[in-house]
């Protein structure tokens, strides 16, 4: 496949992303609603903010519709690619937001809110290959309902067949968690070819790793499982930590034992990340593990990710390295726009706001803008 046309598409659409200083002037609006304004002045969020005024700009709707544009991002770019494997692959690949989209929409009829999305703009969140009745997910009243109304995909059968559905609403979200990387790895085997497969396999096994890590964290810090228990929860797969290492991990008695394995692996750098001092101090240092800390950890996965999506475009242009990376940073852009939201909300300076957010360094940025 020729990669020349989609990475002039992905150039164009990269313009459309957030800048340090569109960050900066958001941060700095003293509500939600004039943030809601703002937002429909950048060419990414405009159609989708369009006709929303008043009562409508408040956080909650804000946030539904701006996961609009990436959804819409994506179509554009699926009908970009000629190469009927990698379209398979792509849709596999961003299946993980459409997941997110339907953990939203669980978690609404889990609490007993109101869908609040149209049929058609969840048509657009979900795409076509899920084979979902979108109109029956939005009607649904009980969980029990939700999940029987995804009866026919992969989703179905990771629920139906495991205690999740009778569990919390975490345990249900890890199950779709691993079916999203359990049916990507498939993916990735049949549909790339050699060198996008090993390309593919560094980042998201990067991706796995950090994750795995991340979730003994949080399950030993909130949950206080054992090792037994931990192991159910893990992803089945790897890039750089062995699974010895991981076993170990879920095996500490206490966090500071973890952490000090932590610092022992492959990724021992990546969560010491000074650059995350501003929110709590170092992230394995002692008992730091075991309190806001943890908070840094996220902090520390989106740095290392952003390296690896950074390193891959930089070494392989000829490949799928510059799509996926817009993706990534396009769903970042996201995640900080819905913290943002939160900040304003609750009146935070715009400088404490700045800290939540998960911004590319400068050197980092200019890399960006010349790839």
């Amino acid at each position: 496949m020729d990669y020349s046309g989609i990475n002039a598409k992905i150039s164009a659409m990269r313009g459309n992303l957030l800048t340090r200083a569109d960050y900066e002037s958001l941060c700095g609006l003293d509500s939600v609603e004039r943030v809601g304004m703002k937002l429909r002045e950048y060419p990414a969020y405009q159609k989708f903010m369009a006709g929303m005024e008043g009562a409508e700009l408040h956080r909650d709707m804000i946030e539904q519709k701006i996961l609009l544009s990436l959804s819409d991002d994506f179509i554009h770019i699926y009908r970009f690619i000629p190469s009927f494997n990698i379209r398979k692959y792509l849709y596999a690949f961003f299946l993980s937001y459409e997941i997110n989209v339907i953990k939203l929409l669980l978690c609404m009829v889990y609490d007993e809110r109101d869908i609040e999305y149209s049929v058609p703009e969840l048509n657009l969140l979900i795409g076509e290959e899920l084979h979902l009745d979108v109109a029956k997910l939005k009607n649904a009243k009980t969980v029990a309902e939700f999940i029987e109304n995804l009866r026919g995909t992969g989703l179905y059968s990771m629920l139906s067949d495991s205690n999740a559905a009778e569990g919390s609403l975490f345990e249900m979200e890890t199950q779709m968690d691993l079916y999203y990387y359990m049916n990507l790895w498939k993916r990735q085997k049949q549909d790339l070819d050699s060198d996008n497969r090993r390309l593919m396999e560094k980042i998201k096994g990067t991706e796995v790793d950090l994750r795995n890590i991340m979730c003994v964290c949080r399950l030993k810090k909130y949950y206080r499982l054992n090792d037994s228990r931990i192991y159910a929860y893990l992803i089945p797969a790897n890039h750089k930590l062995k699974r010895s290492q991981l076993m170990k991990m879920a095996g500490c008695a206490d966090m500071e034992a973890l952490a000090a394995e932590i610092a022992r692996s492959p990724y021992g750098a990546a969560f010491s990340n000074p650059d995350s001092s501003s929110l709590g101090g170092s992230n394995l240092g002692g008992s730091n593990l075991g309190g806001s800390s943890l908070g840094n950890l996220e902090k520390c996965y989106y740095r290392e990710m952003m390296k690896s999506y950074d390193r891959a475009a930089a070494a392989r242009p000829r490949s799928l390295a510059h799509t996926v990376r817009y993706v990534f940073y396009k769903e970042l852009e996201l995640r900080n726009l819905i913290s943002l939201l939160e900040g304003v909300r609750y009146r935070l300076s715009p400088r404490e706001i700045m800290l939540y957010l998960n911004l590319p360094k400068e050197t980092e940025a200019r890399q960006w803008s010349s790839g």
